[in-house]
């Protein structure tokens, strides 16, 4: 997640494709598909919703549970009228036609993709909470190196879980990261989320552990510990 006062300018970051192999969930794979966001109602409420429901406990720990119908309303509406870029780098998975998962890619260049209106956000949570969500966005947001690529968030609907969505969705983002010439996509996860499995089995190794204090600890919870996760990718796809 990202958050910014001003106005966005970011260029989709564009190169030669890659080889000749189609993009993972361009067709149906066990009746999974994958595609952009769309600048809709539809598509700004289901992403604002699942995010929150997502990192429930981390939003919650920065707006208090009560106020976490208000965040997804906030971050509905600000789905919408965004630059294009940030539609690019968000993608939506499908089960049989119903959006159940969504990842958010970024790549050099791409520190802030939205923008947000603090007056709005205001009205939703007040200034003390708004404050925390804020600091929140910014503490956890990330500037990405050349020839990188960052999962910036990565979510799948309970009700699809074990459908291979999660894995899809990674399988894309290498797709996506080699089309740009990276030659490293990484992560950041809680040493504690079972997700780490399939980011192990997707060819993720850890490169670093970082404690949870200071800032981090103010804006994600409790102690812990963070994996930052890579994985090296090659360009040469026939």
């Amino acid at each position: 997640m990202s958050y910014e006062q001003y106005n966005n300018s970011i260029s989709p970051v564009t190169s030669q494709p890659v080889g000749n192999s189609p993009a993972p969930g361009a067709t149906p794979i066990n009746g999974v598909t994958i595609r952009t966001l769309q600048d809709t109602t539809t598509d700004a409420e289901f992403a604002g919703k699942l995010v929150v429901e997502a990192f429930r406990g981390k939003i919650a720990h920065n707006v208090t549970e009560q106020k976490l119908p208000a965040t997804a309303r906030y971050m509905s509406a600000n789905n919408r009228g965004q630059a294009p870029a940030f539609y690019q780098r968000t993608l939506v998975a499908e089960l049989e036609g119903v959006p159940v998962g969504l990842m958010q890619l970024k790549f050099h260049g791409d520190k802030y993709l939205n923008t947000a209106d603090d007056n709005v956000l205001i009205s939703e949570l007040g200034c003390w909470r708004t404050l925390r969500f804020v600091c929140f966005t910014l503490v956890t947001d990330e500037d990405v190196k050349l020839g990188k690529c960052y999962v910036d968030h990565i979510c799948v609907d309970d009700s699809a879980r074990g459908r291979g969505v999660g894995k899809l969705l990674l399988d894309r983002a290498d797709y996506e990261a080699r089309q740009r010439q990276c030659h490293t996509i990484y992560l950041g996860v809680l040493t504690t989320n079972r997700a780490m499995r399939l980011y192990e089995r997707q060819g993720y190794h850890v490169t670093s552990t970082s404690s949870m204090c200071g800032c981090l600890y103010c804006c994600i919870g409790p102690p812990g510990k963070i994996y930052h996760m890579e994985k090296p990718l090659s360009t040469n796809i026939p």
